[in-house]
């Protein structure tokens, strides 16, 4: 298959810029996974790396603030 045979097909069958969400989220899923199985995450240009490190950290940021709060309601504190 070359580039443009893949092209057709994924136009044809789940395009992650598809006006109907589930198609869109079915193609965005699967343009994840071959990315990941062709190159891995590393790979991505600086800009992706980038902005995956803010999100990391955000939702680092989001997972101690949730700790914390079911520690507090459980009448433990965190020992950070």
């Amino acid at each position: 298959m070359n580039r443009q045979e893949a092209i057709e097909i994924i136009e044809a069958l789940f395009p992650t810029d598809s006006p109907y969400s589930d198609t869109n989220a079915i193609g965005e899923r699967l343009l994840a996974q071959a990315r990941s199985e062709i190159q891995g995450w590393r790979s991505e240009p600086d800009e992706v790396l980038v902005r995956y490190a803010d999100l990391c950290m955000q939702e680092e940021n989001k997972q101690i603030v949730t700790l914390d709060l079911a520690l507090k309601k459980g009448g433990m504190s965190s020992s950070r």
